[in-house]
């Protein structure tokens, strides 16, 4: 049997990541192609989700307070419970979908050390989840794109109207300037990492213009 693949959603919030995740579990339904998902952190699903969610939301202090080492625990140790699963599904051929995996700790604690810090530390993310903890590999990795100010003010429409308020991270608009530049660099460093553009001319593009790219960069790459 040939084995599965795992496909990572990767992008600040408001670029569209859970919907596209949504639009390609549809298509992938249709095709009867064998599919799993996962969606990190998982708030309710798991005690460490749960921890990684009220950390967020900064219970435990601010963005400052938080060591960086440390905070990215909970979420490790959530797609650690994950593993056994993740393999199973693999070794079974499902196409596993993502929203979130190793890189999202990596850029976002990472963002907050000071810039001489920070490739270390991105390594050294990668290294206890992939290397001590064992969790696979991604073979393909989209990064949503959506221009730092677009996204904000989508996180500002979604709190204002009750949806969902902001965390710690939505907050601060510099800090997630930072992340951007992080993610741009593992796309540099990263050959299995893809780039969606989610705006065009200054405007958001429409969730079915974007999914019809995302479907022909999985066609591209061997994944139907």
């Amino acid at each position: 049997m040939q084995k599965g693949k795992l496909i990572v959603f990767e992008g600040t919030d408001g670029s569209g990541k859970r919907t596209q995740q949504a639009l390609l579990t549809d298509v992938l339904k249709r095709r009867q192609t064998p599919f799993a998902t996962m969606d990190f952190p998982r708030y309710k699903e798991s005690l460490f989700g749960q921890l990684a969610g009220r950390m967020l939301k900064g219970e435990f202090g601010g963005i400052d307070q938080l060591p960086s080492h440390l905070a990215v625990l909970p979420f490790a140790a959530d797609r650690w419970l994950l593993k056994q699963d993740l393999l199973g599904w693999l070794d079974a051929g499902k196409i596993v979908v993502s929203n979130r995996y190793t890189a999202s700790s990596a850029v976002y604690y990472g963002a907050k050390l000071p810039q001489d810090r920070r490739r270390d530390f991105i390594r050294w993310v990668y290294t206890m989840e992939q290397d001590v903890i064992g969790l696979p590999k991604e073979d393909l990795v989209i990064y949503f794109h959506l221009p730092t100010d677009l996204a904000q003010s989508l996180i500002n429409k979604r709190a204002a109207a009750g949806v969902q308020p902001k965390d710690i991270y939505e907050k601060n608009e510099q800090l997630l300037v930072t992340v951007e530049t992080l993610y741009r660099e593992l796309i540099a460093e990263r050959p299995n990492w893809r780039v969606i553009e989610c705006a065009k001319d200054n405007q958001i593009r429409t969730r079915e213009d974007i999914h019809k790219e995302v479907l022909d960069l999985l066609a591209t790459e061997g994944v139907r």
